[in-house]
């Protein structure tokens, strides 16, 4: 048991980091479903940076994050400078992502498909003596995430900061009439948001496999975006929610494994199948909570 919970939690690490940044923008009222393409360009990123610093994982993240706040400002100046549509702009940050990763892939490293660092110093995993008896050892990273879903949370709920992202996303011709630079908060939680994508992909790319691949994201992103929406964007449930997605693939991993005759494409559709389910929910929870607030 303690074997698929741990698996649970390294697979859940990058949904949580891009989730979180997922939530910060809708919380801010931007429509983000481009947290595929920043954590696919992290994880290029991620690996760029490890060869470059001959075999640094912190390079590797520093790098990626880098990466992903120059891709979150690009989508604020598309969307927030230019008022460009939110889900236009998503939906080419994650094209652009696609190609550029192929064609930077061939430009500097003269390689398709596929890139490996020759030396790569991973980073060991962290003992805490009571939890890793249930989720065994950990990456920094994954205790980094649920390290940012405790200030959210004490953001959100705590400071004059989170009073002001929520009415910039619920409210946002109130907050401007009350002197909140609404485009300010919006382009920084964007930012943050492609930091947060950007260490996601690197963890991929440096942690979980030790290499990138062409569109190695595969869909997390997506199902992060389903997991940082759910229920009102609270941080908490989003821990939760992505643990379960992490579970979901795990066990899928798992029936794989054990040769159980089930087809392998049945197999994957779990996590995917698991978040679509989990988005419909979501959205009518948060559907009966406007209707009950408003009296209807």
């Amino acid at each position: 048991m303690t074997d698929i919970l741990s698996a649970s939690v390294r697979i859940a690490t990058p949904i949580l980091l891009a989730a979180l940044g997922g939530l910060l923008c809708f919380r801010a009222g931007v429509f983000n479903i481009g947290l595929e393409g920043m954590m696919l360009i992290g994880s290029l990123a991620g690996v760029a940076g490890v060869i470059w610093s001959n075999g640094s994982v912190w390079a590797g993240f520093l790098t990626a994050i880098a990466a992903g706040v120059l891709v979150a400002e690009l989508f604020a100046f598309a969307s927030i400078r230019l008022r460009a549509n939110y889900i236009i702009v998503s939906l080419a940050i994650n094209m652009l992502a696609l190609g550029l990763t192929s064609f930077l892939l061939k430009a500097i490293f003269q390689t398709t498909g596929a890139l490996r660092p020759p030396v790569i110093n991973k980073l060991p995993d962290i003992d805490i003596p009571l939890l890793s008896k249930l989720i065994g050892k950990q990456s920094i990273v994954t205790y980094f995430g649920i390290l940012v879903v405790l200030i959210v949370r004490f953001v959100m709920r705590h400071t004059h900061v989170g009073i002001k992202i929520q009415s910039v996303g619920e409210a946002p011709e109130t907050a401007v009439t009350c002197g909140i630079k609404t485009d300010r908060i919006k382009t920084v939680m964007l930012l943050i948001c492609g930091a947060l994508c950007g260490l996601a992909g690197a963890y991929l790319s440096t942690v979980t496999v030790s290499e990138f691949t062409e569109n190695m994201v595969s869909g997390r992103g997506f199902t992060a975006f389903t997991a940082g929406g759910f229920c009102g964007s609270n941080p908490i449930v989003t821990f939760l929610v992505s643990l379960l997605l992490g579970f979901a693939e795990a066990a899928g991993i798992r029936l794989e494994i054990m040769n159980t005759g089930m087809s392998p494409s049945i197999v994957k559709m779990f996590p995917y199948l698991l978040a679509l389910v989990v988005y419909a929910l979501g959205t009518s929870i948060r559907n009966a909570t406007v209707r009950r607030k408003s009296g209807g």
